[in-house]
């Protein structure tokens, strides 16, 4: 057997019973409170454009990016308040009015990526070192050990990423489905400690978890990890259930779970489905939703792309690395490589070259 690195994991004996604070919201009240969305105005998208058009009269890489080739001038409060609203606050955001089409995908893409530097590091979102992702079908087979749901046009359950921020910016929408779906882990973890507190050490036990075929050298192709984790005073979850169980059965070598660890799975699936928690969130295009992974779970429906190519759904999407991210225990790095905030999460394997690709292939 390869090194795991976090075989160390042990249960806390100080876990909590529940969390409070803003992180612990209901779809119903999220629903009443719509300051979670912001739109921009037309002074904000002309400061975009600049920066943008700034950073292009450099002639540098795309993947070169820093925030100070993207200069905002007035915008900077406004992505400090939201980092904090991310970090400390609900966990999410959703940002209205980027004109994509108007732009062209080019120009939209360096308005993203400015925005993304200014919020932290960016982070590789698969093997092949892409910092910004491209979320729409390409025919794969979630079938093929390989795959990852992102390709395909099928509902995905809801998760977390491995990095501490994530954001999509929407240039398609889908003839149908393909909605959001948030839900703050912390309500969960609450609502799990309300129903069944004897499960709750089964959410710390190292979980292991299908690599999907990116594996760093030397290292198993999954990695154990808690579902969620306590370090620091600070509450994190991590999870992904198809990804547990393609690892049960792709790797008999891994450890094999306990009934408890299934049950507590199957009691937060569970809570999820009953739709309390969760936020239904219909993307138009120019929106940019960004979440904290450490405290939201999200999803999406199954979706149906119009025939013609350039109308298909299309999502852009960015792993980020805020330089202020909360503070993870050792074994994270298993997974995300270290644990030194802004400098974290993102998937680096042998041969892995960062680069920013403007189309899915």
């Amino acid at each position: 057997m390869l090194n795991n690195i976090n075989r160390e994991i042990k249960i806390p004996d100080d876990f909590p019973m529940q969390v409070s604070g803003s992180s612990t919201w209901t779809g119903a009240e999220m629903e009443r409170d719509q300051s979670w969305k912001i739109e921009w105005s037309q002074n904000q998208l002309a400061e975009l454009n600049n920066a943008a058009l700034h950073f292009l009269s450099l002639e540098k890489p795309l993947e070169q990016i820093t925030k100070d080739d993207f200069p905002l001038p007035t915008i900077g409060t406004l992505i400090n308040n939201i980092s904090k609203e991310l970090l400390d606050g609900r966990g999410f955001v959703l940002l209205r009015g980027i004109p994509v089409q108007e732009l062209g995908i080019k120009l939209a893409s360096v308005i993203y990526l400015g925005l993304g530097c200014h919020l932290g590091s960016l982070r590789s979102n698969n093997a092949k070192g892409h910092l910004l992702g491209h979320v729409r079908d390409q025919g794969a087979d979630i079938a093929d050990s390989k795959t990852r749901f992102y390709q395909t046009n099928k509902k995905l359950e809801f998760h977390t990423d491995s990095a501490d921020f994530v954001a999509l910016l929407c240039l398609q929408k889908a003839k149908q489905g393909g909605e959001s779906y948030l839900a703050s882990s912390m309500s969960a973890y609450n609502e799990i400690a309300r129903r069944r507190p004897d499960l709750l050490e089964a959410l710390f036990m190292p979980y292991p978890t299908d690599r999907r075929g990116e594996v760093p050298a030397g290292l198993n192709p999954w990695f154990d990890m808690p579902i969620f984790s306590w370090y620091q005073g600070e509450l994190s979850c991590v999870y992904i259930r198809p990804y547990i169980e393609s690892a049960q059965t792709n790797f008999p070598e891994a450890p094999r779970l306990t009934q408890k660890q299934i049950d507590v799975m199957n009691l937060l699936d569970e809570i999820i489905a009953e739709g309390k928690l969760i936020l239904p969130m219909s993307f138009e295009p120019g929106d940019i939703q960004i979440i904290h992974n450490h405290q939201i779970f999200h999803s999406r429906s199954d979706f149906e792309n119009w025939p013609e190519p350039e109308r298909q759904r299309h999502l852009l999407r960015l792993w980020i690395a805020p330089l202020d991210g909360k503070p993870l225990p050792d074994y994270f790095a298993a997974r995300w490589g270290s644990v030194e905030p802004g400098n974290r999460g993102g998937i680096i394997v042998p041969g892995t070259k960062l680069t920013v690709e403007l189309s899915a292939n």
